[in-house]
């Protein structure tokens, strides 16, 4: 064989291969699309917001799901919906200090630990109550250890509690 029709033996190779794994990935991930599209539409038929900019899954003492978007007036809401879709509550976006407000006071808070490392801020649900959640890392003593820090959703976001994880798990 000529080294022309290796080289188009392997492309054609090179694209099944992309297409396949393209099809697979897509396969792997349709049940998750969907479920985000249901809590969306669901967030969307409360009436409180038209349209959804942001949707984020929390687990904690069950499963909720927090919309952030717009009214058709461009208010901004946070919709509460149980893991099943069903309308908890909904926060007005002006009664609570935003994602970025309780970044930079976390980090103000956190100033004098040079190792830590916020790994995700989220809204979610505490105590059937709305939450900041703070997921970050810190290193002391040479140990890598990982914290929740909760802060009410309002606009002071006072700290509620601090969870700390174990450094090692297992047998």
């Amino acid at each position: 064989m000529t080294p022309k029709r290796w080289l188009i033996i392997a492309a054609a190779a090179l694209i099944t291969l992309l297409v396949w794994f393209g099809l697979y990935f897509h396969d792997i991930q349709k049940p998750q699309w969907t479920l985000e599209r249901n809590m969306s539409q669901a967030a969307i038929q409360t009436g409180d917001i038209s349209e959804v900019d942001e949707l984020f899954m929390h687990v904690w003492e069950s499963k909720t799901w927090i919309a952030e978007g717009e009214d058709e007036n461009g208010r901004r809401s946070y919709v509460f919906l149980t893991g099943e879709g069903e309308p908890l509550f909904t926060v007005e976006a002006e009664d609570v200090m935003t994602e970025e407000d309780v970044r930079a006071r976390f980090e103000a808070e956190n100033a004098n630990e040079p190792e830590i490392d916020m790994i995700r801020l989220q809204p979610g649900l505490l105590r059937e109550s709305p939450v900041w959640e703070v997921y970050y890392s810190l290193i002391r003593d040479g140990v890598r250890r990982y914290y929740y820090q909760f802060y009410s959703f309002d606009r002071d976001a006072d700290l509620i509690e601090t969870y700390k994880l174990p450094a090692k798990t297992g047998p």
